[in-house]
């Protein structure tokens, strides 16, 4: 399920729990069947074993719960797992085990009581997973699997009767659970693909179905032929579950009403703004928090509701799956995907209550092949205006830099903005815009817009002029033009005729109000211009060098420069991000949706070598 990505689906949501209740039954069962099946002659053994099981999983419940729920409280005050807890809980499974092997149940039995009786909520579950994890998966149970092999003898199946046993076993079993699936889901509304579905994940075959089986075989209820007919049927149920999953179940997605994607056009409307924000890991939350709280006008004529998408990589590992089987798009105020000390939720929560801001914490666990898929159906589903992703290198305090997460979100960052259904932002975090709290400071912030003009610049103006609005917020508008001894060679003139008559009906609102001195609305927006002679990059990089520009606007491409395909962050950006300790400033670099651009070349005039003012 959780290759397949339905793990956070409708179906998954219902699929859990349903095959959690169903372990749960079928540990039940097998307590019941092992007591029955006793050695014992005594009629009155099976009742004393089930009243004795009984009693067990009270006491577990009762009190041992209660001194595991004091160990995890302890851990999560913490912060780590002390060695003593992990003994104590490992001397819990092997003496549970023992007692109900006493009792005259399977030791099996007793490790999965006391497994549910630790509380899944808080760091102590999942620190307890990490320790044990590695010795299990790598060492115990590829040992299972091989001693089920070995005890499988596929030579005691040689007759006819072996061979149409199991394939009666295998009709009744896939039609009975596959068909009493599939009438459950339409009788609770689901669709026939949805149906389909869930009877095909609930006949799976796995783990537990082997080590029934085993049990079987130990205790003498099995021989050698039933048993090699049961692994058999459980192999061939398992195969067919992903071909079927994938032929008959089509996710649909509810179509909804997605008009304003991107933010040029929607200042003058007065749109609400919803962002989609993803996270990488608790670095880059300040820095996102700061921007949302920039967009944030104090008057609320604007509403915003906030979106925080953490992103983790779904590997292989016990504790990626549980992540992902807990991600279900829940609200930050009910959410079960961590305890109230997990860093992203604190955070989230505590800036919700202070700013009024609406915020709902998603998560996806996904594969880094297909997680771009997951931030757009997300951004799709809530209808976002703008999608933030983090850059994932951070520049620390010496100047240096260093990769703050998988190198291999950078790939995920660009097939985003390939993909996207709205517009994209990356955010570049040096430090100090992250450092300035704009909610607790009232001194007047210098944030300036890169403007060479096309859709990606008219997008990072538009947010520029989002900005403004906020009392702490100066923003300058920056438009940078080629000097007159700079010639362009032009593939289609028509369409850069087009950018350049977009580019100045965007910027005659803000040279209006900057001329006039008008100080009723964009107060805090200034407007200069300035020419570039041969590196544009550099110029921008020298100008911004000598100011002190707490944050930078950039478009991704522009009219003027090309940008490579494989960079997330363009010419301007990629100069500026990769920039010495001398630039103090972070960068914003924008992409607006559907965004095109004329193919253009620049070059300087050979001839013309006269210096040229660099700004006017």
């Amino acid at each position: 399920m959780a290759e397949r990505r339905v793990l956070g689906t409708k179906l998954g949501r219902m699929v859990v729990p349903a095959a959690a209740i169903n372990d749960v039954c079928a540990w039940i069962l097998l307590a019941i069947g092992v007591a029955i099946a006793g050695r014992s002659h005594n009629r009155a053994t099976p009742a004393y074993v089930l009243i004795c099981g009984i009693a067990f999983v009270m006491f577990m419940l009762i009190v041992v719960r209660r001194f595991m729920d004091w160990v995890a409280y302890k851990v999560n005050a913490q912060g780590a797992v002390s060695e003593i807890y992990v003994l104590i809980t490992l001397v819990g499974v092997l003496l549970s085990a023992f007692i109900t092997d006493l009792i005259g149940i399977h030791s099996l039995f007793g490790a999965f009581v006391f497994g549910l009786v630790i509380p899944p909520e808080g760091n102590f579950a999942k620190m307890l997973i990490e320790k044990i994890e590695d010795f299990i998966t790598v060492l115990m149970l590829p040992l299972f699997f091989a001693s089920s092999g070995l005890k499988t003898n596929l030579g005691s199946i040689n007759s006819l009767k072996g061979m149409g046993i199991l394939f009666l076993l295998v009709f009744t079993a896939a039609v009975g659970k596959i068909g009493i699936s599939i009438l459950v889901g339409l009788f609770f509304k689901l669709n026939i693909h949805e149906a389909l579905g869930l009877g095909f994940l609930m006949n799976t075959k796995g783990l537990a179905e082997l080590i029934v089986l085993n049990i079987g075989k130990d205790i003498g209820v099995f021989d050698d032929e039933i048993f090699a007919i049961l692994v058999l049927m459980c192999l061939i149920l398992m195969f067919f579950t992903t071909p079927g999953l994938m032929a008959f179940y089509k996710p649909a997605r509810n179509p909804v009403p997605y008009t304003y994607r991107m933010l040029e056009g929607s200042y003058k409307r007065k749109d609400e703004l919803r962002i989609l924000a993803c996270i990488y890991g608790t670095k880059s939350i300040p820095a996102l928090l700061n921007l949302v709280e920039a967009c944030r006008v104090t008057n609320n004529k604007r509403l915003i509701k906030l979106y925080p998408l953490h992103l983790a990589e779904l590997s292989e590992r016990t504790l990626s799956i549980i992540n992902l089987s807990r991600t279900t798009n829940q609200d930050i105020a009910s959410s079960k995907l961590a305890s109230s000390d997990d860093a992203i939720v604190v955070a989230f929560d505590a800036y919700s209550r202070i700013s009024k801001v609406s915020v709902k914490l998603m998560n996806v666990v996904s594969q880094l092949e297909v997680m771009h898929y997951d931030v757009c159906n997300a951004a799709a589903e809530k209808r976002a205006t703008v999608i933030i992703l983090p850059y994932n290198v951070y520049q620390k305090e010496d100047g240096t830099f260093e990769h703050v997460n998988n190198p291999g979100f950078k790939a995920v960052n660009q097939r985003v903005m390939q993909y996207a259904p709205c517009s994209v932002c990356v955010l570049v975090d040096r430090g100090p815009w992250s450092s300035t709290q704009l909610s607790n400071t009232t001194s007047l912030q210098k944030i300036a817009v890169i403007f060479f003009g096309g859709a990606d610049d008219r997008e990072a103006l538009a947010f520029g002029c989002r900005l403004a609005e906020h009392p702490c917020m100066k923003v300058c508008v920056h438009r940078f033009s080629p000097s007159p001894g700079i010639t362009i060679d032009i593939d289609n003139a028509a369409d850069l005729e087009v950018e350049y008559k977009r580019d100045e009906e965007a910027l005659a609102p803000v040279k209006s109000i900057a001329i006039d001195d008008n100080k009723d609305s964009w107060q805090a927006i200034y407007y200069e211009e300035h020419a570039y002679k041969d590196d544009a990059a550099q110029s921008v990089y020298a100008f911004a060098s000598t100011n002190e520009f707490l944050l930078l606007l950039v478009g991704r491409q522009n009219t003027t420069l090309q940008s490579r395909d494989n960079s997330e962050l363009g010419v301007i950006g990629d100069c500026l991000a990769n920039a010495g300790p001398e630039l103090k400033s972070s960068i914003l670099v924008i992409q607006q949706h559907n965004s095109s651009f004329p193919r253009i070349n620049i070059h300087r005039v050979a001839s013309v070598s006269e210096d040229l003012p660099n700004s006017t």
